[in-house]
């Protein structure tokens, strides 16, 4: 009988004791084990920079890199502004050069860098201004590139440039043509001068930018991508295009034997150019309502990760593309008027560290800060 009363009261005892660790158990010990969920990013919009009487960004167009300046464009300012980013969250003004009588920079585009020069292309002028940026505070005129007198117009709406040794080749896209000038002797540019026109062998429908590889020039514009060798600077032969996952194409950009494409009609496609003469489709990422791609204008690539703005969503989309065949959105920074107003009508950016510049020809530019691991 003692026995089975000793048993009884040992197994209510454990019972009891078990009941109390239950019960005085602090809140929340479980969550301290799991850690607190939040709700982290990798991308932060940190602060936008304004158009005022010292900084004519109204319109700011493109963002382009030389040392640690960037060059900034406008649409509606239509001059240049130099700005020191080697503290890239902190753009330090060198410099504002506005268009003048002596000038061709209305609706300043691109830009392009031979030595001390800096060639802007101006679709509201249909030239190219040449300025000598030997000194970033101190800029300078030096030549106006326009169309040789008496010959067929091919700089109508001149959008996209690249500079391959001694040439430079412009994407007429209003002429459907592509330009190219010897820019050795910039004293006598238009004795070079050469043009190309779109016809039914070639994509050169609308020509939006320019990128080279060895002896190679791709042009991407609303038709697809053209191919030419260039081996012979001043005789571009063509040897490749394609229209598929390029239409409304508007810009490249390279990461090893890859080309990044961002195209208005077909979001975003990805080429292997391992026989660059003949690239191959390998990614896609067609454009939906969800995913924001539909008007894909620009990108800019930060190690494995492809970050493209839409002039339609107003998002800024940042895409894994450790995997080419596979891109895949891993996160999307959204439009919000108050906090982060420059990415409405994104329309162009560039990465400049861990920072990306943004712009959406408004009246300045935004800064957004990129961790690769989530804050």
């Amino acid at each position: 009988m003692t026995k089975k009363i000793i048993f009884a009261l040992i197994i209510i005892l454990v019972f009891a004791a078990g009941t109390a660790i239950f019960i005085f158990q602090p809140f929340g010990q479980k969550e301290k084990t799991t850690g607190k969920i939040e709700n982290k990013t990798f991308l932060s919009y940190e602060r936008s920079i304004y158009d005022d009487e010292t900084m004519p960004l109204d319109g700011a167009h493109e963002f382009w890199l030389k040392d640690n300046n960037v060059y900034v464009t406008s649409i509606k300012e239509h001059g240049l502004l130099v700005f020191n980013v080697s503290d890239p969250i902190n753009p330090k003004l060198i410099s504002s050069f506005p268009d003048n009588d002596k000038t061709s920079m209305k609706r300043g585009h691109s830009i392009m860098f031979h030595a001390n020069h800096a060639f802007i292309n101006a679709t509201g002028d249909n030239a190219i201004q040449v300025l000598d940026i030997s000194d970033p505070a101190k800029i300078s005129p030096v030549a106006v590139i326009k169309e040789k007198e008496g010959m067929k117009s091919c700089l109508k709406g001149t959008h996209g440039m690249g500079i391959k040794g001694d040439y430079l080749y412009a994407a007429g896209t209003g002429d459907n043509a592509l330009c190219f000038w010897n820019i050795s002797d910039l004293k006598n540019i238009k004795s070079s001068f050469g043009a190309i026109y779109d016809n039914e062998e070639l994509a050169l429908e609308g020509p939006h930018s320019v990128h080279f590889i060895e002896d190679y020039m791709y042009v991407l514009g609303d038709e697809g991508l053209q191919v030419f060798d260039i081996s012979k600077p001043n005789n571009p032969k063509p040897v490749f295009m394609t229209t598929e996952g390029t239409r409304g194409g508007h810009d490249i950009e390279q990461k090893g034997g890859f080309l990044y494409l961002a195209n208005y009609k077909d979001g975003i496609s990805i080429f292997d150019i391992s026989n660059p003469k003949e690239p191959k489709l390998t990614g896609r990422i067609a454009p939906t309502e969800e995913n924001g791609l539909f008007l894909a204008a620009d990108g800019d690539i930060i190690g494995n990760y492809w970050f493209v703005v839409s002039e339609k969503s107003n998002n800024l989309m940042m895409i894994d593309i450790s995997d080419p065949s596979n891109p895949t959105i891993k996160e999307t920074l959204h439009f919000n008027e108050e906090k982060t107003p420059f990415l409405y009508n994104g329309h162009f950016i560039r990465a400049i560290g861990n920072y990306l510049y943004v712009s959406g020809l408004q009246n300045g530019f935004g800064i957004v800060k990129f961790s690769e691991t989530k804050q």
